[in-house]
């Protein structure tokens, strides 16, 4: 695992000039539907119901914003029937911000971060991982990070959901699944892809735990912790705490979605329950409130 995977700067420009409060970045952060997350190489998502909406990155000694013209409301089809380019462009912060009601309608229509509550039996289904990270980060503020990524030493890829501390200062890695989520579920004579997916998270903390960082602690001890010093100092800081420690191991979180019993639904829990059993997860908790359903 390369150490460039955590390089951040705290004093790099873009911090700098957020420090200073401009009235759009007060108007972003004060809007409580949207969440920022610090990025490596000194950038900055800003997340809208788990779509990352826009990127800020300084260019120049000025903050630019990369978004999808998506948001704005372009179409893929009359772009490529006109050859208008559809795609990520970069505009001014202020551009953005006075677009934010077209930015969040976009969003909601778009199917993968279909965020529909409405838990009717017809609308089970609509609702999106997305939309249960984004939750989750909102309504608890020991959530710091969204969407890590980096490639372990093997070339794989990895990207972990949600990433949380904890009073005592451990720094939490954490996998959300919806229950209906297929790679929760062996395909025939092949392992759920799920088992995978936490092995290789298994990986990623035995090569960070290789890692030192600057004075000797573990290296993403040391990354949480200026990722906090920059979150207080920009205005965002959302916890107090401190890390001191890296949990052993990934939690997977699976979020019942479900509304009513039925036949294949019980299989599928039982199923669910036997792929869980050499992982650190919620099932069992999930399996009681399936339980607690009508039929």
């Amino acid at each position: 695992m390369k150490r460039g995977y955590f390089q951040l700067d705290e004093q790099a420009e873009l911090f700098e000039l957020l420090s200073k409060k401009p009235k759009w970045w007060k108007e972003l952060i004060g809007d409580n539907d949207l969440y920022c997350n610090i990025r490596k190489g000194n950038r900055i998502n800003v997340y809208y119901r788990g779509a990352s909406i826009m990127d800020l990155f300084c260019k120049n000694g000025k903050i630019k914003a990369k978004i999808h013209n998506y948001y704005l409301g372009y179409e893929k089809n009359l772009c490529e029937e006109y050859k208008v380019r559809y795609g990520y462009i970069s505009l001014n912060p202020e551009d953005i911000i006075c677009r934010i009601p077209t930015i969040k309608k976009r969003v909601e229509i778009n199917k993968k971060n279909k965020a529909d509550i409405d838990f009717g039996e017809e609308r089970e289904e609509n609702i999106s991982e997305k939309y249960i990270q984004s939750q989750m980060y909102l309504e608890n503020k020991l959530y710091i990070d969204t969407e890590f990524a980096l490639t372990l030493d093997d070339g794989t890829n990895i990207r972990i959901d949600l990433v949380r501390l904890s009073e005592d200062g451990a720094v939490c890695f954490e996998e959300l699944k919806l229950i209906d989520d297929p790679r929760l579920k062996p395909k025939g004579k092949k392992q759920a892809e799920i088992i995978t997916q936490m092995n290789n998270y298994d990986k990623f903390l035995k090569e960070a735990s290789k890692i030192k960082g600057s004075n000797s602690e573990p290296i993403i001890i040391e990354y949480y912790s200026k990722v906090l010093r920059i979150m207080k100092k920009i205005g965002i800081l959302r916890t107090e705490f401190e890390p001191k420690y890296v949990r052993d191991h990934i939690n997977l979180f699976i979020k019942l979605t479900y509304t009513k019993k039925h036949p294949k639904r019980n299989h599928a829990m039982t199923t669910i329950q036997n792929v869980c059993k050499g992982l650190h997860s919620n099932i069992e908790d999930v399996v009681k409130e399936y339980e607690n359903l009508r039929k």
